[in-house]
C-alpha cells in the first residue's frame, strides 16, 4: 500500500512539475509576444511614422492649450537636458543627490492681454521751491505729480513730474497659476501635454480668483517613454487567471486540479480564490482561498505562484482543510 502511495505521489509530482513548466513557458511566451508588440509600436512612433490621428495629437493646438509634442529616445532627451543643467548647477546637484532621471522637457510661450477699469489715481501740484536770494526765478511749468493703483493692488504707477519723461516708476505685483496635464495613449507610447497660465488674486485661506487667462502662443513637449518590461510595482487590482494544483495531504486523494484568480497583488505577494476537485468525491471538491507568492528570476517574474490557505469542501465532516497550491499563470 505504501509502495502504491509513493508511486502515486511521484506520478502526481511529475504531473505538477510538467504542468508548472508548461504554464511558465506559455506565460512567458505570451508576455514576450505582448512586449514585442508594444516595442514594435514604440519603434514606429519613435521614428516619426505616425498615423493622421497621432499627428493631430502631437501637433500644437493653441485653442486647446496642447503643446507640440515629440517622442525621442532617452539618450536624445538626456543630450538636450545637458545644456540646461550646465546653467543650473544647484539643480543638477539636486538630481544627483536624489537619484532622479529625466522623463520630459517642456517650454511654453503665452500672451496675456488685459484691460483695467477703476482703480485710484491722484494728481497734486507740488509746491514750487522758494528761490534763494539773488537767484533768478525760473519760468518753468508748475510741477504736477501723479500716482495710480489698480483696484486689485497689483499695478502701482508713480510719476513725480508729468512734464518730464523718463522719471516714471511702474511697480507690478502679480500672482500666476500654471496648470499642466500630461496624457498618454492607452495602447501606445505617445504622450501630449496641456498647459494653462492664469493670473489670479488671493482671496484668503488658500483660495484664488481668476482674473485673466493667457492665450498659448507656442509650446514644446519633448519626452522619452519606452515600453517597460518589468511587472507593475505596488498594489495592483484585477484578476490574474491561474491553473492550480492543490493538496490537503489526504492519502486517498492527494492532488486536486482546478482554476483560480489572483484578485490583488502587492509586489510578489497576492490573494487568490478559486475552485478545485479531485474528481472522486465531494470532500475533494470545493472552493479555495489562499495567499500566493510569485518568485522572480533576474528581475522578471516566473509564471509560477506558490500558495497556502484553506480548502472548503462541498461535503464531508471536515468543512475546512489546509490547502497548498502550485499555480501557473495563464493570463
Amino acid at each position: 500500500m505504501s509502495r502504491n502511495l509513493a508511486t502515486q505521489a511521484s506520478a502526481l509530482l511529475l504531473v505538477a512539475l510538467g504542468s508548472a513548466a508548461g504554464g511558465a513557458y506559455a506565460y512567458h511566451r505570451y508576455r514576450d509576444a505582448d512586449w514585442r508588440r508594444r516595442d514594435a509600436e514604440y519603434q514606429r512612433q519613435l521614428q516619426g511614422k505616425l498615423t493622421e490621428s497621432e499627428q493631430r495629437m502631437q501637433a500644437l493646438n493653441t485653442e486647446l492649450g496642447t503643446a507640440r509634442s515629440r517622442l525621442v529616445s532617452q539618450a536624445t532627451l538626456n543630450e538636450k537636458y545637458q545644456a540646461f543643467l550646465s546653467k543650473n548647477a544647484e539643480f543638477e546637484k539636486y538630481t544627483r543627490e536624489h537619484g532622479l532621471s529625466l522623463k520630459s522637457l517642456s517650454d511654453a510661450t503665452f500672451r496675456l492681454q488685459q484691460r483695467e477699469r477703476g482703480g485710484a489715481g491722484t494728481a497734486r501740484v507740488e509746491p514750487t521751491p522758494t528761490p534763494r536770494p539773488g537767484e533768478p526765478t525760473a519760468a518753468s511749468p508748475q510741477v504736477i505729480s501723479y500716482e495710480f493703483t489698480d483696484a486689485q493692488g497689483r499695478v502701482h504707477l508713480k510719476d513725480p513730474n508729468i512734464w518730464v519723461q523718463g522719471d516714471e516708476e511702474l511697480q507690478l505685483e502679480q500672482l500666476f497659476r500654471v496648470e499642466g496635464t500630461v496624457l498618454q495613449q492607452t495602447n501606445g507610447s505617445l504622450m501630449t501635454q496641456r498647459v494653462q497660465l492664469q493670473e489670479v488674486v488671493a482671496e484668503g485661506e488658500g483660495k484664488y480668483r481668476v482674473l485673466a487667462e493667457a492665450g498659448l502662443v507656442d509650446a514644446n513637449f519633448t519626452y522619452a517613454n519606452a515600453p517597460g518590461h518589468e511587472p507593475p510595482r505596488g498594489l495592483t487590482w484585477g484578476p490574474s487567471w491561474m491553473a492550480t494544483l492543490g493538496t490537503s495531504f489526504r492519502p486517498e486523494s492527494l492532488l486536486r486540479v482546478g482554476a483560480s484568480a489572483r484578485v490583488v497583488k502587492w509586489g510578489p505577494v497576492g490573494l487568490a480564490g478559486g475552485l478545485s476537485s479531485d474528481f472522486r468525491s465531494l470532500e475533494g471538491s470545493g472552493g479555495d482561498a489562499f495567499l500566493t507568492f510569485t518568485p522572480s528570476w533576474k528581475g522578471r517574474e516566473l509564471g509560477l505562484a506558490l500558495g497556502g490557505g484553506v480548502h472548503l469542501p462541498l461535503g464531508g465532516a471536515q468543512r475546512v482543510r489546509p490547502n497548498l497550491t502550485l499555480s501557473f499563470v495563464i493570463y
